[in-house]
């Protein structure tokens, strides 16, 4: 390499950030792009789990109720009966 002057160094520079920007260029197309997709699906995911695990308590809370109201008139009933 007895030859070897600034415009090879410029070239191989020139030929290297053409080659980086394209691989940046397919992965920013491809990968990234998957990638902040799965982040929304998944970002989704966890709102829908969250409004699921909303609904369950609530369903939990009103069985509570139920079962509280049932245990209080089954009780009130059988004093009922038992005074007649």
């Amino acid at each position: 390499m007895p030859d070897f002057w600034p415009h090879d160094l410029l070239s191989w520079l020139t030929a290297g950030s053409i080659l980086l920007g394209g691989l940046w260029w397919v992965l920013k197309n491809t990968i990234v792009t998957q990638i902040s997709l799965l982040r929304d699906d998944l970002r989704d995911l966890k709102n829908e789990f969250k409004k699921s695990n909303d609904m369950a308590s609530d369903h939990e809370r009103r069985i509570s109720n139920l079962e509280e109201w049932k245990k209080s008139w089954k009780e009130t009933w059988q004093h009922d009966h038992w005074e007649v």
